[in-house]
């Protein structure tokens, strides 16, 4: 069923407003929540997740400890239980306080060892950080109360690997093994046993492993209806709304080359039109949210974060250096692979274009018409140049958390890998019709 696009818009409009909503009411009532017990289960595993079991003797536990991020988390959890004097909950809903050690520089890790060791607040500097949504805490400051920040981090794990084993599972049942393949194609190179222990990375890979699973589960429900739109355009509010701004694009790079693996092949035109369409929509849900919190605090509360937002959204994307956008984009860009600091990666990046390559052989040595290789690979090629695209767009932040955003690259991996699987089941459908027909 195609989208009736006026219908889509009256429903994006709703979708945002209501997510703005109830994301801010939600917000509000999690800030309600007594912080005590919250802060003292921080407490009970602070020296463990900010330095690590210096006896763990295992090679995987020492490269864990040594790349995890620490620094994001400990500011994280500290919103969770911070609390400012004589200010309410809709106030810390929209303004992010926190305590820093530092005034120019945030200390994250220091500030937080300071403040549960009980130190003067008086003497530190009062932080505050209204452009995020921060929604991670709906769910962190319950948790919290409860359980500990390290119980905290193992149970995020377990969630994320049933979340993986439930792809796995679906893409088989639903006779869709290329899905499974593809998507441990992308993680491969997102440094997944990093992300599975932090608080902070978490999010974007717990966000589109989910769409994943949903787009398996009830692709065909989404097509019928024509509700493709709505369902990317909830993957970007989702994203704005949890997400610390850690590697965004991936919530859509994923999800968009799921949603071509599952469904039957388009001429090329058609398909770049979906691409575009459906990224716009991711697009108008990230942007459309994000800036609804600055809106909201900023009519509400005058928190000037608007102003704030904008001039950061300018710094973010300013080419870096002073250099040309395209050659500063070039520079990020070489400055994100370097995260690849493993002779592994550049085995596996090789072991992933021969057999890409291996297939493309393949199918012309079966005479597959240009025309519909074409049709087979363009659209990936377009998703894999997304994470570039995002890199030079965005190419300052690109930077300076380079350790965040090369993560995004593992979408350019799986649309390769969704174009060796591809063309490898062009080729072997048409070996089975000229079987069938020589019967």
């Amino acid at each position: 069923m195609k989208a009736d696009w006026k219908r889509v818009l009256i429903h994006m409009a709703v979708l945002l407003a209501g997510s703005a909503l109830s994301g801010t009411l939600l917000l509000t009532l999690v800030f309600c929540i007594p912080t005590e017990r919250i802060k003292s289960h921080v407490a009970e595993s602070a020296d463990r997740m900010l330095c690590g079991d210096k006896a763990a003797d295992s090679a995987f536990a020492q490269h864990i400890r040594q790349h995890k991020e620490s620094y994001t988390d400990s500011i994280i959890v500290q919103y969770a239980f911070e609390k400012i004097a004589d200010q309410n909950a809709f106030e810390h809903a929209m303004w992010a306080w926190h305590y820093d050690l530092e005034e120019e520089i945030w200390a994250a890790e220091d500030s937080l060892r300071a403040v549960l060791a009980g130190a003067d607040t008086s003497e530190m500097h009062l932080r505050e950080y209204s452009r995020y949504w921060h929604g991670y805490l709906l769910y962190i400051k319950p948790l919290l109360l409860v359980i500990s920040w390290e119980q905290l981090v193992w149970l995020e794990l377990v969630l994320e690997l049933l979340l993986l084993a439930a792809v796995f599972v679906a893409a088989f049942r639903k006779k869709h093994p290329g899905v499974a393949v593809a998507v441990a194609a992308g993680l491969l190179f997102m440094k997944p046993e990093l992300m599975m222990v932090s608080l902070t990375m978490s999010v974007c890979l717990i966000i589109l492993l989910t769409a994943v699973l949903v787009l398996l589960l009830r692709g065909e429900w989404l097509r019928e209806r024509g509700y493709f739109p709505e369902f990317f355009l909830c993957i970007g509010i989702l994203t704005a709304y949890f997400d610390f701004l850690t590697y965004p694009a991936a919530t859509l790079g994923f999800p968009l080359c799921v949603y071509f693996l599952i469904s039957e092949r388009e001429r090329i035109f058609p398909a770049v039109k979906r691409i575009a369409g459906y990224s716009i929509c991711w697009g108008a849900g990230y942007a459309g949210m994000w800036a609804s919190k600055w809106v909201i605090a900023d009519a509400v509360l005058g928190t000037g974060t608007i102003k704030d937002a904008l001039w950061n959204v300018l710094g973010r994307t300013e080419a870096i250096g002073g250099r040309p956008r395209l050659n500063g984009g070039q520079y990020v860009i070489s400055l994100n692979f370097q995260e690849y600091d493993s002779r592994f990666y550049v085995i596996a990046a090789g072991a992933l274009a021969f057999l890409v390559l291996l297939a493309l052989v393949r199918g012309l040595g079966r005479k597959l018409p240009i025309k519909l290789l074409l049709e087979t690979i363009i659209p990936f090629l377009m998703i894999a140049a997304i994470p570039f695209a995002w890199i030079v767009v965005v190419q300052h932040h690109s930077a300076l958390h380079a350790r965040f955003t090369f993560r995004i690259l593992g979408v350019a991996s799986m649309a390769l890998a969704c174009i060796g699987l591809q063309v490898w089941n062009v080729g072997l459908t048409k070996r089975r019709n000229i079987e069938n027909n020589d019967n």
